[in-house]
Parts: structure tokens; C-alpha cells; sequence
């Protein structure tokens, strides 16, 4: 966090347009010898909560698998839709 490189930006040979980001945590910094089960969960929640907020047109994928969420319905769903929740109000989202 002290230190920061430049990007490494690389060309694609995709016809389709977009961006990939990659993240490469310093796990020495943080005296670790590999990701902890509760970061590596936060981050996993965190790639939900961005596929939720945005918009239905950008693709969300986690280790290699897209995120089969689209709205913020579908993401209120992942914690609410159960069966003792079925008598919660619909929540319904406004553009």
C-alpha cells in the first residue's frame, strides 16, 4: 500500500470490448502466508455486492465463474428467499 507499481495493461485479441482487472494481494505486508478463509469470504461477498449495484450489462465472474446476478432484486434474494422469509414484503426496485 506504501509502494505501488504501474499497471501492467495488456492488449487483447478479443473482438469484444472490456476490462479485467486482477488483484495480487501482498501477502507478505500483512505477514501472511496465504489468504485467510475470512478475507478470502469478504472478497467473495464483496464481487456479490458489485454484481448486484451494477448494471445488468456488465459481467461479474469469481475465479473463472460468472455471477449469475443481474439486479439488486436477485441480490436481495440471495439472503431473503428461504422458506420461513416467504412472508417478507417483495421488494421491488425503481429505475
Amino acid at each position: 500500500m506504501q509502494n505501488k507499481e504501474e499497471p501492467v495493461i495488456t492488449p487483447s485479441n478479443n473482438k469484444e470490448s472490456y476490462t479485467s482487472i486482477t488483484f495480487y494481494p501482498d501477502l507478505k505486508l500483512f505477514r501472511m502466508q496465504s489468504l485467510e478463509n475470512d478475507i478470502a469470504a469478504l472478497f467473495c461477498k464483496r464481487a456479490y455486492d458489485l454484481a448486484g449495484i451494477t448494471d445488468a450489462n456488465v459481467n461479474i465472474t469469481l475465479n473463472n465463474k460468472r455471477i449469475a446476478i443481474k439486479n439488486f432484486n436477485q441480490y436481495c434474494d440471495l439472503y431473503l428467499k428461504s422458506a420461513e422469509n416467504k412472508d417478507l414484503p417483495k421488494i421491488v426496485e425503481k429505475k
